[in-house]
């Protein structure tokens, strides 16, 4: 009989803590944003053109502020032609829950070099995002 009431109360026990978990104000919906760069074209001195997209993996549509980009550009030979790091992009772009944006945009710097043979590049973003628009 105790075996029998206590295998009840920790079902009831467990159960109630998964209804608690499962209402809880942690699931709410929420955006997941993240920009990735596609290619970067180098077609005029001082400029890169960084063409990319962002993804949202969240239940709920996003506002991007920023995206942060660190990008190396290196010829074929292994010689680095450019760097920056922590290049802060201002943006105003929704995003859908689940959703692809195509997003391009032209990063200026006086060092960027106008290349037309091969290169190589390597990037890393950080993208800031909020749930409302503005």
């Amino acid at each position: 009989m105790k075996k029998r009431l206590f295998v009840g109360l920790l079902a009831f026990f467990a159960l109630s803590l998964l209804c608690v978990m499962s209402f809880s104000p942690s699931a709410e919906a929420k955006a997941k944003i993240r920009y990735h760069v596609d290619h970067v074209r180098l077609y005029s001195p001082g400029q890169a053109t960084i063409e990319g997209h962002f993804t949202n993996d969240g239940d709920s549509t996003g506002y991007v502020k920023w995206v942060d980009l660190d990008l190396t550009i290196t010829a074929t030979n292994k010689q680095q032609m450019w760097a920056g790091v922590g290049i802060r992009h201002y943006v105003e772009q929704k995003v859908p829950a689940y959703g692809i944006v195509h997003y391009n945009y032209i990063l200026k710097n006086a060092g960027i070099p106008e290349y037309h043979k091969k290169y190589n590049w390597k990037s890393h973003t950080n993208t800031q995002w909020s749930n409302k628009a503005g």
